[in-house]
């Protein structure tokens, strides 16, 4: 069996635990379990990874370039960004991980830099004019909460629900804070219901072509959230074992007059024509035609 290579250069202590997380969890079974992240409560800035050494699992450090490999599966990580030390604690390597003075910098310097050349300047323009007011009202540690948010996106969510500012948004725009609480209840429901899948891994887990993802999710078989420019996210409750959720192409055919995140809205929320249980937890009991019968109802006055 041929090696499959990936090479990652993480920019943050954020970044080296996902990608390395991501890269156990695709790791064909049985997958080394003994790995595990830690931070320190004293010491936020550093990340430790220990890793008991097991059959088939090797991590080592050599420049500033980590490896893991397990059996064919091999993960680079390019950390010319980050101070590493390494220890041992019986059969347990421990990695720390530091983010060096001034890589920071270098950080903002690469982004500016890739907005240099943009089709858009006004925007980005009056954008980080924002956020540097953003940053001067916020206090340096609660600048720092904001930053360990997993994703840009939510980085940029978290500094605008801070309550300086959003004070400020409300004078100019009375449906600011209605705005704001929308997208933190989208990304609650899309993480109460195990998160999304790209359209790519959609099509591995069921075993089929892209195409036919695409053709499943226009044809209102699948819910799929809009992304922009990126696509689609399939939120991840619809499959189960290699398919979809019994059930699953009717109910979405009984609210096919709703959008997409009206229609995740419906399986995560508790239902009152289903005794206060969600149309996931019903369909899953077996009672599809209940779960129908909600879903024709929904977005009826006084129906939950």
């Amino acid at each position: 069996m041929s090696s499959q290579l990936s090479t990652v250069r993480p920019s943050s202590l954020d970044e080296v635990e996902q990608v390395v997380s991501q890269w156990i969890g695709k790791l064909p079974k049985p997958a080394p379990t003994l790995i595990r992240f830690s931070r320190s409560s004293g010491t936020p800035k550093r990340l430790c990874l220990s890793a008991r050494f097991q059959e088939h699992v090797k991590f080592w450090l050599a420049q500033d370039t980590l490896s893991c490999e397990f059996r064919s599966r091999k993960l680079s990580l390019e950390l010319d960004e980050f101070d590493v030390r390494t220890q041992m604690d019986g059969k347990i390597v421990i990695f720390e991980f530091k983010v060096k003075r001034g890589s920071k910098l270098r950080t903002l310097t690469k982004a500016l830099d890739s907005v240099a050349s943009t089709e858009h300047p006004v925007f980005f323009s009056r954008a980080l004019n924002a956020l540097s007011d953003i940053a001067k009202e916020l206090p340096n540690l609660w600048m720092e909460e904001v930053t360990a948010a997993p994703t840009d996106y939510q980085v940029l969510v978290n500094a605008l629900s801070a309550s300086p500012v959003v004070e400020e948004l409300g004078s100019a725009d009375p449906l600011a804070k209605a705005k704001l609480r929308g997208i933190e209840t989208r990304k609650r429901i899309r993480q109460q219901m195990g998160g999304t899948h790209t359209a790519d891994e959609v099509a591995d887990i069921l075993d089929i072509t892209r195409q036919a993802v695409d053709k499943r999710r226009s044809q209102n078989q699948l819910i799929g959230l809009t992304q922009g420019r990126r696509g689609y996210a399939y939120p991840a409750f619809q499959f189960e074992q290699g398919k979809t959720i019994a059930g699953l192409a009717d109910v979405l055919q009984a609210l096919h007059a709703h959008d997409p995140w009206m229609q995740l809205t419906f399986f995560a929320n508790g239902n009152s024509r289903l005794d206060g249980k969600t149309p996931l937890e019903t369909l899953r009991l077996g009672k599809l035609d209940s779960v129908i019968l909600a879903a024709k109802n929904y977005g009826e006055q006084g129906a939950a």
